[in-house]
């Protein structure tokens, strides 16, 4: 049986993109595979199940999680509105640095068999299977009490978004639309 790695996925509307000092929501796509086929005139059937995970954040840190995650609703469980951008997860990260970090996870499957669909038996054993990168973006944030209007450009927090030289850097993916080619900010699409 040829298993499928998990994919490497990040809060859906965020694409990877996180704080140091945050937590950063990242969850393995993965489930329950299987297949059939003939032997010996019964037919067989393989599962292997996802048991456990174990995550490599790309900044020296790594940990086992025996739940894969996934997208965070709206709201928590009290009715209280979700801070995508810093709720801890089972599976959640919190980056010390500011970079891009690449994000793996390896799963641990165990098999079952059964013959012409009869209770499933355990496979002794369990297999590996290491998932593609995923991209974690990680900014830190900047920020100052002011009091009134902007008075000139130089001034801090008066001279617009952030130009980026194509050369050394780019806009995180969630504002890959809002600039050009050459680092120029041109807008928000919405």
């Amino acid at each position: 049986m040829s298993l499928e790695p998990a994919s490497v996925q990040f809060e859906p509307d965020l694409l990877g993109f996180g704080y140091k000092g945050r937590h950063t929501n990242i969850y393995a796509d993965v489930g329950t595979q299987t297949t059939s086929g003939e032997v010996l005139d019964a037919t067989m059937e393989l599962r292997a199940i996802p048991a456990s995970y174990y995550w490599t954040y790309g900044d020296g840190t790594s940990r086992m999680t025996y739940e894969p995650g996934g997208p965070l609703s709206d709201y928590d469980g009290t009715g209280e509105k979700i801070n995508t951008m810093d709720f801890k997860t089972p599976t959640s990260h919190v980056y010390e640095e500011t970079g891009l970090f690449e994000v793996t996870v390896t799963t641990e499957f165990i098999g079952q068999y059964r013959f012409d669909g009869s209770e499933w038996a355990g496979i002794p054993g369990s297999i590996s299977v290491e998932s593609s990168p995923g991209e974690a973006d990680i900014w830190t944030q900047n920020s100052r009490w002011v009091s009134g209007a902007c008075e000139s450009q130089d001034q801090w927090g008066c001279n617009g978004p952030v130009q980026f030289d194509p050369s050394t850097d780019r806009p995180p993916k969630i504002y890959q639309d809002q600039y050009d080619e050459n680092g120029n900010w041109i807008g928000s699409a919405n």
